[in-house]
């Protein structure tokens, strides 16, 4: 039953105030953009038509190249804090069940918006627990968190030292036929929530366990040191667990943390690089106004410089990749090394740099060859769904002739706080169906099929010719043959 007293607004109401409560956001962000300008404007005693005669003739002294940083860089942190300031002076969010239409609903929704805006900056960092306590969230101590959805912070407990891999849906509220149910939902100490791991609002979870990879929580059924796969859930008798000194996963020594701070606060440098590219690239336009006409600067110049500077960025991803990682080999990486450090800032500068642009070349022959650059192994023929603008681990995802390929990849996990790496193989002319995961270790043989939303366990071999679905993955009774009528045994490599 909706909460007693509660005002429900029309549909027509509901709308403008969510459009006024994202524009009060978008407010704030702008305020986090001027506040540096304007700072750095009186410090340098530069008025607003020189700053923007600076974008056509830009110079390269210290100093205007010092105050260029500090406007790229400032931003992003100040916006972060501004926002997270602003979730707890809007008020909290009670447990219990809402309209739909109500402006209780507008404030969920601003929430749980502005905290996945948040996340992509801060998820996976030492920062990120910092402003979700900020923000409302009751957070251990030692906790490891990456992205997160549906939240609304002060409705979530999470006990110390959990570890929560990417995309988990926690306490999301649920919408059914007009209301909004919301539930407290609290997590024991020593949490492990595998990627895409379902956690409904309201459940309580005990202590010392582990959910795998897009397994649903039932806290009916998950006891205290226990590990929990698959919808419905099943425990799992046994996984493979790597000790390793806590020095290196829970308590590190000053050098690590410096190193990991050193590159998580990278992460808001990445914006430089865009507006000396920016700055570069109205320079090169007025350079060229003078000895182009109208049309030839709108319809030539401008549309080469575009691609210029897209190339740029995407080459620049490229070069990083071999720069700071080279050619990735299985193995395994404690949370806290270095090589951890430097792998989750590169994935974090191709998402900001190239793959907006790379999702334009999605389906063609051109982003192919740009994974090939990166170290995947494409045969011929192959087929690529969405989703491959921008990959984890492409050294380790091997994609035989005439494979039609439109899964995700798990080809790491984090248990234990220890990053596990190794290949994944799909052999050819092997179809794998859309939002099928693949788990490290995976090997899916030739012309064999993998129906959409199933999931390969990790070091599981499927035979070639056949056909696999669920979760994890079943035989479904289907064979595929040649066209000699025999069963297809071919090359699974």
């Amino acid at each position: 039953m909706v909460r007693s007293g509660q005002r429900t607004l029309s549909p027509r109401g509901y709308s403008v105030a969510l459009i006024a409560a994202r524009l009060g956001v978008i407010l704030v962000f702008a305020l986090a953009v001027q506040l540096p300008a304007v700072v750095l404007m009186l410090i340098y005693g530069i008025e607003s038509s020189s700053a923007l005669n600076w974008l056509f003739n830009p110079s390269f002294s210290i100093s205007a190249l010092a105050a260029g940083v500090l406007l790229a860089v400032l931003p992003i942190p100040l916006a972060l804090f501004f926002k997270g300031f602003a979730l707890r002076v809007i008020g909290r969010v009670e447990a219990g069940v809402i309209s739909r239409w109500s402006a209780s609903y507008v404030r969920v929704s601003l929430k749980t918006e502005v905290l996945q805006w948040a996340g992509k900056w801060l998820s996976g960092t030492l920062l990120w627990p910092a402003w979700l306590r900020l923000a409302g969230a009751s957070v251990g101590g030692r906790c490891e968190i990456s992205t997160i959805i549906d939240v609304v912070p002060e409705l979530i407990e999470i006990g110390d030292e959990c570890f929560f891999a990417d995309g988990i849906y926690l306490g999301g509220p649920l919408v059914h036929r007009g209301t909004v149910t919301l539930g407290k939902t609290q997590l024991g100490d020593n949490t492990f929530l595998g990627n895409h791991a379902v956690i409904a609002a309201g459940q309580r979870l005990p202590k010392d366990i582990l959910l795998g990879v897009c397994t649903v929580a039932d806290e009916e059924q998950i006891r205290p040191g226990t590990s929990w796969f698959g919808l419905p859930p099943f425990e799992l008798p046994r996984r493979e667990i790597i000790e390793v000194d806590r020095r290196l996963t829970h308590e590190p020594s000053m050098i690590r943390y410096v190193n990991r701070w050193f590159w998580e606060v990278l992460r808001f440098g990445l914006p430089v690089v865009l507006v000396m590219t920016i700055a570069v690239w109205f320079a090169s336009v007025a350079a060229t106004q003078s000895r182009a006409s109208g049309p030839e600067l709108a319809f030539v110049v401008v549309p080469l410089l575009n691609f210029a500077t897209i190339s740029f960025l995407c080459l620049l991803v490229l070069a990083m990749k071999w720069l700071l990682l080279g050619r990735v080999r299985p193995g395994v990486h404690p949370l806290w090394s270095c090589w951890c450090s430097r792998w989750d800032f590169l994935y974090v500068a191709w998402g900001f740099y190239a793959s907006k642009a790379l999702s334009l070349l999605e389906g063609t022959l051109v982003l192919t060859a740009f994974l090939r650059a990166m170290g995947a192994k494409i045969g011929k023929r192959v087929v690529l769904g969405n989703g491959f603008a921008q990959v984890v681990d492409p050294d380790m995802l091997h994609f035989a002739d005439g494979a039609t390929v439109s899964c995700q990849f798990q080809a790491h996990t984090f248990e234990d706080r220890v990053l596990k790496i190794d290949h994944v193989r799909i052999g050819g002319e092997a179809t794998v169906g859309s939002s099928a995961v693949l788990l490290y270790g995976a090997h899916v043989g030739a012309r064999t099929r993998v129906g959409p939303h199933s999931v390969v366990m990790k070091h599981e071999t499927l035979l070639p010719g056949h056909s696999y679905a669920g979760f994890p993955t079943r035989p479904t009774g289907h064979s595929f043959y040649d066209s000699r009528g025999s069963l297809w045994r071919g090359d699974t490599q």
